[in-house]
């Protein structure tokens, strides 16, 4: 049998973990900042929990969730996105007896798409939530913050943000009535894909990667023309918001999200810098989804992070190597090399040592990593119970006993 990763996924390692790193240090440190409480679901959920949320014919119920039965013959699912399951969480634990309740989690999805640059099969994401607050306010709140975690790991001139309201789910009802009509008068301009949802479910169609249906799309009616009064009031009050928070926007009205649960406040931050491929977060509101699922019927908003693609914009990490390296000269003088790694290991001390007992080898790949101190092990300093450290800049050497070495250190770094 040949070996080889499955398509559509990837594995990391050094620098790609790096990147990752820094991002989840940099959203643990805005969620404590933001008090959100972090929460961990299990990577699959029984599958009713995204199929009729996420809409009966979103490509992502209908092409691309991994779905499978057990031994005991229930229906199960790898979570293609995280708001359900977070929502179920909350539900399931009693965590909404005081609210608003503001979340956040990170991890795994998985959806069976077209891998391309920006776009797996497993990835990673990272999702902020709060449930129960209508208040416009949690709608900057969560926009604001998306820009601050962005903002510090990549360029603000790498983004912009987008932002629309689709209204209450009356005015979604009527919206997609009008949307209905239009589209079935341009049907035979629309890709085969498009056709089929005109009926089903217009307001996907504006979603569509589709050049034709980009055309079409570009004339069909706004969303703004069927909002409530109390709907443009909220719209209104985050564009000025926005303003103060002296945050860039643009107004997009066919910004619709991928998924049949969201209404009200839709927004993207979006990059020009990765093709096709070009969300790096996106959010809403999703007011009626908890009760649908069983909870109680209070307003909900959140967004989603791809990790992958935000590191894809990142600057390389250059991770400091040891300073210090080890160099032995020979294996029996390996209970003076035990005594050294133990110290360093329990003083917090980052040290490398090749796993070579050859003097020669060591000070090569010392001075090729461009080390500080190297420290010596040989036969003068194991009979004397003393390390020497050569200082490779100047050639220096210094011989100290073990219980001199931290000091030495710490007074030249």
């Amino acid at each position: 049998m040949k070996l080889r990763s499955v398509r559509g996924t990837h594995d990391l390692y050094g620098h790609d973990i790096n990147k990752y790193n820094r991002i989840y240090n940099i959203v643990s440190r805005h969620a404590l900042l933001n008090n959100f409480i972090e929460l961990q679901t299990p990577i699959f959920e029984f599958t009713d929990l995204f199929s009729k949320p996420l809409g009966d014919q979103s490509d992502v119920v209908l092409k691309e969730m991994y779905t499978f039965k057990d031994r005991n013959e229930d229906l199960l699912t790898l979570r293609p996105e995280y708001t359900t399951p977070m929502i179920r969480a909350a539900i399931t634990n009693n965590l909404l007896e005081e609210l608003p309740l503001k979340i956040y989690g990170l991890g795994p999805m998985f959806r069976r798409e077209r891998p391309q640059k920006g776009r797996y099969r497993q990835f990673n994401q990272i999702n902020f939530e709060v449930f129960g607050s209508s208040d416009f306010i949690i709608d900057l709140e969560l926009i604001s913050l998306a820009n601050e975690i962005l903002n510090s790991i990549i360029p603000s001139d790498k983004y912009t943000l987008n932002i629309n309201s689709l209204g209450d789910y009356k005015n979604l009802k009527n919206y997609k009535e009008s949307l209905s009509k239009y589209f079935n008068q341009n049907k035979t301009k629309l890709s085969i894909e498009s056709k089929i949802k005109i009926d089903k479910n217009p307001i996907r169609i504006l979603d569509s990667k589709n050049d034709d249906d980009i055309m079409v799309s570009k004339n069909a009616p706004k969303i703004y023309e069927f909002l409530s009064d109390e709907c443009k009031i909220h719209y209104e009050n985050i564009k000025k918001g926005l303003e103060l928070y002296n945050i860039d926007y643009a107004e997009n009205s066919n910004l619709v999200r991928g998924l049949d649960y969201y209404c009200s406040t839709v927004f993207e931050f979006k990059t020009k810098d990765l093709g096709s491929q070009d969300t790096l977060i996106g959010g809403g509101r999703y007011d009626g989804l908890i009760g649908s699922l069983g909870g109680p019927n209070i307003p909900g908003i959140g967004w989603a992070a791809g990790v992958e693609r935000i590191s894809m914009l990142m600057e390389e990490i250059n991770v400091d190597e040891p300073r210090i390296h080890i160099a032995i000269s020979d294996e029996k003088f390996k209970n003076h090399l035990i005594k050294i790694i133990n110290y360093f290991r329990k003083n917090e001390i980052i040290f490398f040592w090749n796993y070579k007992y050859n003097l020669k080898k060591s000070l090569s790949k010392a001075n090729f990593k461009n080390a500080d101190f190297v420290v010596i092990i040989g036969e003068n300093e194991f009979n004397n119970n003393f390390y020497t450290l050569k200082q490779l800049s100047t050639g220096n050497q210094f011989e100290l006993d073990i219980d001199n070495i931290k000091k030495f250190l710490n007074d030249k770094f």
